[in-house]
Protein backbone atom coordinates (compact mmCIF):
# COMPACT_ATOMS: atom_id res chain seq x y z
CA UNK A 1 0.00 0.00 0.00
CA UNK A 2 1.65 3.38 -0.91
CA UNK A 3 0.20 6.45 -0.91
CA UNK A 4 1.02 10.87 -0.89
CA UNK A 5 -0.47 13.64 0.39
CA UNK A 6 0.98 17.73 0.30
CA UNK A 7 -0.17 20.95 1.41
CA UNK A 8 0.07 24.12 0.31
CA UNK A 9 -0.34 27.65 2.20
CA UNK A 10 0.57 30.59 -0.01
CA UNK A 11 0.28 33.96 1.09
CA UNK A 12 0.81 37.76 -0.92
CA UNK A 13 3.27 39.65 1.49
CA UNK A 14 3.70 42.57 -0.76
CA UNK A 15 2.37 43.83 -4.18
CA UNK A 16 5.22 46.24 -6.64
CA UNK A 17 5.26 50.22 -6.56
CA UNK A 18 3.54 49.97 -3.00
CA UNK A 19 0.01 48.47 -3.97
CA UNK A 20 -2.32 46.72 -1.49
CA UNK A 21 -4.00 45.25 -4.18
CA UNK A 22 -4.44 44.18 -7.77
CA UNK A 23 -7.49 42.98 -9.55
CA UNK A 24 -6.63 40.35 -13.09
CA UNK A 25 -8.73 41.50 -15.77
CA UNK A 26 -11.14 38.96 -16.61
CA UNK A 27 -10.52 35.89 -13.87
CA UNK A 28 -12.66 36.65 -11.00
CA UNK A 29 -9.58 37.04 -9.07
CA UNK A 30 -7.86 39.81 -7.16
CA UNK A 31 -4.15 40.29 -5.68
CA UNK A 32 -4.43 41.29 -2.10
CA UNK A 33 -1.73 41.21 0.55
CA UNK A 34 -2.75 38.98 3.31
CA UNK A 35 -4.55 36.62 0.59
CA UNK A 36 -3.22 33.74 -1.08
CA UNK A 37 -2.57 34.08 -4.57
CA UNK A 38 -5.90 32.06 -6.44
CA UNK A 39 -8.40 33.53 -4.52
CA UNK A 40 -11.62 34.57 -6.25
CA UNK A 41 -13.03 37.91 -6.32
CA UNK A 42 -16.52 38.05 -7.09
CA UNK A 43 -20.05 39.25 -6.58
CA UNK A 44 -22.18 36.53 -3.81
CA UNK A 45 -24.93 34.83 -5.54
CA UNK A 46 -27.94 34.75 -3.43
CA UNK A 47 -30.46 33.21 -4.58
CA UNK A 48 -34.20 33.67 -6.26
CA UNK A 49 -36.46 35.65 -4.89
CA UNK A 50 -39.69 33.22 -4.69
CA UNK A 51 -42.28 36.49 -4.82
CA UNK A 52 -41.27 37.35 -8.42
CA UNK A 53 -38.13 35.42 -9.44
CA UNK A 54 -36.04 37.99 -9.22
CA UNK A 55 -32.37 36.91 -8.97
CA UNK A 56 -30.54 38.15 -5.69
CA UNK A 57 -26.84 39.04 -4.50
CA UNK A 58 -25.43 40.09 -1.37
CA UNK A 59 -23.98 43.63 -1.32
CA UNK A 60 -20.32 43.95 0.46
CA UNK A 61 -21.36 44.40 4.02
CA UNK A 62 -23.74 41.09 3.43
CA UNK A 63 -27.35 42.49 2.82
CA UNK A 64 -29.41 41.13 0.07
CA UNK A 65 -29.87 43.17 -2.55
CA UNK A 66 -31.50 43.05 -6.22
CA UNK A 67 -28.27 44.57 -7.66
CA UNK A 68 -25.43 42.83 -9.16
CA UNK A 69 -23.04 45.82 -8.32
CA UNK A 70 -19.27 45.84 -9.23
CA UNK A 71 -18.52 47.86 -6.11
CA UNK A 72 -20.19 44.91 -4.14
CA UNK A 73 -17.64 41.94 -4.98
CA UNK A 74 -15.69 40.31 -1.97
CA UNK A 75 -12.98 38.52 -1.59
CA UNK A 76 -13.69 34.93 -1.12
CA UNK A 77 -11.90 33.68 1.58
CA UNK A 78 -11.37 29.87 1.28
CA UNK A 79 -12.23 29.67 -2.24
CA UNK A 80 -9.53 29.29 -4.44
CA UNK A 81 -8.58 27.59 -8.01
CA UNK A 82 -5.27 26.73 -6.34
CA UNK A 83 -5.64 23.48 -4.47
CA UNK A 84 -4.01 23.54 -0.86
CA UNK A 85 -4.29 19.63 -0.65
CA UNK A 86 -3.82 17.01 -2.82
CA UNK A 87 -2.28 14.04 -3.01
CA UNK A 88 -2.38 9.78 -4.33
CA UNK A 89 -2.49 6.62 -3.15
CA UNK A 90 -2.88 2.81 -4.49
CA UNK A 91 -1.95 -0.91 -3.81
CA UNK A 92 0.22 -3.78 -5.51
CA UNK A 93 -1.26 -6.86 -4.46
CA UNK A 94 0.14 -10.11 -5.39
CA UNK A 95 -1.11 -13.39 -5.11
CA UNK A 96 -0.10 -16.78 -6.68
CA UNK A 97 1.46 -15.10 -10.08
CA UNK A 98 -1.67 -12.83 -9.78
CA UNK A 99 -1.21 -8.89 -8.98
CA UNK A 100 -3.32 -6.24 -8.65
CA UNK A 101 -2.05 -2.95 -8.87
CA UNK A 102 -4.34 0.34 -8.52
CA UNK A 103 -3.17 4.35 -8.22
CA UNK A 104 -6.05 7.10 -7.02
CA UNK A 105 -5.13 10.39 -7.27
CA UNK A 106 -6.95 13.61 -5.28
CA UNK A 107 -7.06 17.14 -5.12
CA UNK A 108 -9.14 18.97 -2.03
CA UNK A 109 -10.69 22.23 -1.42
CA UNK A 110 -10.41 23.63 -5.03
CA UNK A 111 -12.57 25.78 -6.72
CA UNK A 112 -13.47 26.36 -10.41
CA UNK A 113 -15.56 28.96 -12.50
CA UNK A 114 -17.93 26.31 -14.45
CA UNK A 115 -18.09 28.77 -17.61
CA UNK A 116 -20.27 25.96 -19.37
CA UNK A 117 -22.99 26.67 -16.98
CA UNK A 118 -23.08 30.33 -17.78
CA UNK A 119 -23.65 29.26 -21.56
CA UNK A 120 -26.05 26.03 -20.37
CA UNK A 121 -28.12 28.33 -17.88
CA UNK A 122 -28.52 31.59 -20.21
CA UNK A 123 -32.28 32.64 -19.85
CA UNK A 124 -32.50 33.99 -22.73
CA UNK A 125 -29.29 35.24 -23.70
CA UNK A 126 -27.47 32.64 -25.26
CA UNK A 127 -30.59 30.98 -26.72
CA UNK A 128 -29.02 29.84 -30.17
CA UNK A 129 -27.14 27.19 -28.08
CA UNK A 130 -28.07 24.29 -26.19
CA UNK A 131 -29.36 25.09 -23.23
CA UNK A 132 -29.39 23.27 -19.75
CA UNK A 133 -32.63 20.77 -18.95
CA UNK A 134 -32.92 22.67 -15.72
CA UNK A 135 -34.26 25.69 -17.27
CA UNK A 136 -37.09 23.35 -18.38
CA UNK A 137 -37.36 21.65 -14.87
CA UNK A 138 -35.56 23.80 -12.18
CA UNK A 139 -36.23 28.03 -13.63
CA UNK A 140 -38.67 29.95 -11.37
CA UNK A 141 -42.19 29.99 -12.96
CA UNK A 142 -44.32 31.04 -10.47
CA UNK A 143 -44.67 32.74 -7.20
CA UNK A 144 -43.45 30.00 -4.25
CA UNK A 145 -41.14 28.42 -6.19
CA UNK A 146 -37.67 27.79 -4.53
CA UNK A 147 -35.03 27.46 -7.13
CA UNK A 148 -31.50 28.97 -8.18
CA UNK A 149 -32.21 30.05 -11.52
CA UNK A 150 -34.55 33.27 -12.00
CA UNK A 151 -37.47 33.72 -14.75
CA UNK A 152 -36.77 33.92 -18.13
CA UNK A 153 -34.92 36.85 -19.06
CA UNK A 154 -32.91 37.35 -16.03
CA UNK A 155 -29.72 37.01 -17.67
CA UNK A 156 -26.58 35.53 -15.78
CA UNK A 157 -24.05 37.19 -14.48
CA UNK A 158 -20.57 36.58 -13.54
CA UNK A 159 -20.86 35.80 -9.97
CA UNK A 160 -20.50 32.85 -7.27
CA UNK A 161 -23.34 31.00 -8.41
CA UNK A 162 -21.15 29.22 -11.10
CA UNK A 163 -18.16 28.70 -8.98
CA UNK A 164 -17.92 24.96 -8.04
CA UNK A 165 -16.09 22.87 -5.81
CA UNK A 166 -13.38 21.01 -7.85
CA UNK A 167 -12.31 18.68 -5.42
CA UNK A 168 -12.06 15.07 -6.78
CA UNK A 169 -11.14 11.31 -6.33
CA UNK A 170 -10.01 9.89 -9.25
CA UNK A 171 -8.82 5.86 -10.00
CA UNK A 172 -6.33 6.87 -12.86
CA UNK A 173 -5.22 3.52 -13.30
CA UNK A 174 -6.01 -0.43 -11.73
CA UNK A 175 -4.27 -3.16 -13.58
CA UNK A 176 -5.09 -6.76 -13.43
CA UNK A 177 -1.80 -9.39 -14.11
CA UNK A 178 -0.65 -12.92 -14.00
CA UNK A 179 2.96 -14.29 -14.24
CA UNK A 180 3.49 -17.49 -15.46
CA UNK A 181 5.06 -19.82 -12.82
CA UNK A 182 9.15 -20.37 -13.53
CA UNK A 183 8.30 -23.93 -14.20
CA UNK A 184 6.21 -23.64 -16.88
CA UNK A 185 8.91 -21.25 -18.55
CA UNK A 186 11.46 -23.36 -17.88
CA UNK A 187 9.87 -26.04 -20.05
CA UNK A 188 10.13 -24.02 -23.23
CA UNK A 189 13.61 -23.26 -23.02
CA UNK A 190 12.78 -20.12 -24.75
CA UNK A 191 10.81 -17.59 -22.09
CA UNK A 192 12.49 -16.53 -19.31
CA UNK A 193 9.25 -14.42 -17.92
CA UNK A 194 5.87 -13.87 -19.20
CA UNK A 195 3.20 -11.69 -17.96
CA UNK A 196 -0.59 -11.65 -19.18
CA UNK A 197 -2.57 -8.19 -18.29
CA UNK A 198 -5.84 -5.97 -18.31
CA UNK A 199 -5.80 -2.75 -17.64
CA UNK A 200 -8.17 0.81 -17.54
CA UNK A 201 -7.58 3.85 -16.39
CA UNK A 202 -9.35 6.75 -15.51
CA UNK A 203 -12.05 4.04 -14.46
CA UNK A 204 -13.96 6.68 -12.25
CA UNK A 205 -14.04 9.85 -10.80
CA UNK A 206 -16.04 11.31 -7.65
CA UNK A 207 -16.67 15.00 -7.64
CA UNK A 208 -19.22 17.44 -6.54
CA UNK A 209 -18.14 19.47 -9.81
CA UNK A 210 -21.16 19.45 -12.69
CA UNK A 211 -18.36 19.92 -15.46
CA UNK A 212 -17.01 17.34 -17.56
CA UNK A 213 -14.13 17.10 -15.90
CA UNK A 214 -12.72 18.26 -12.26
CA UNK A 215 -9.00 17.96 -12.87
CA UNK A 216 -7.74 21.55 -14.35
CA UNK A 217 -4.89 24.01 -13.47
CA UNK A 218 -7.26 26.53 -14.30
CA UNK A 219 -9.41 29.23 -12.76
CA UNK A 220 -12.12 28.71 -14.76
CA UNK A 221 -13.55 25.52 -16.97
CA UNK A 222 -14.41 26.04 -20.52
CA UNK A 223 -15.56 23.15 -22.40
CA UNK A 224 -12.34 21.13 -20.98
CA UNK A 225 -12.17 17.98 -22.97
CA UNK A 226 -12.52 15.30 -20.86
CA UNK A 227 -9.71 12.72 -19.82
CA UNK A 228 -10.66 9.99 -21.79
CA UNK A 229 -11.87 6.35 -20.35
CA UNK A 230 -9.15 3.90 -21.81
CA UNK A 231 -8.84 0.42 -21.71
CA UNK A 232 -6.51 -2.15 -22.77
CA UNK A 233 -4.70 -5.54 -22.66
CA UNK A 234 -1.13 -7.09 -23.30
CA UNK A 235 1.37 -10.05 -22.90
CA UNK A 236 5.11 -8.95 -21.75
CA UNK A 237 7.65 -11.90 -22.91
CA UNK A 238 10.96 -12.04 -21.74
CA UNK A 239 13.15 -14.07 -23.52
Amino acid sequence: INGNASYNHNEITELYNGLDEYEMSGTSTKLVVGHPVGEFYINRYAGVNPANGDALWLDAEGNITTEDSESDKVMLEGKSYIAPWQGGFGTSLMWRGFTLSTQFSWVADRWMFNNDRFFEESNGLYSAYNQSRRLLYERWKKPGDVTDIPRYGVTPQMDSRFLENASFLRLKNVMLSYSLPSSMLRKTKFFTAARIYIQAQNLFTLTPFSGLDPESSSNVYKAQYPMSRQYSMGIDLNF
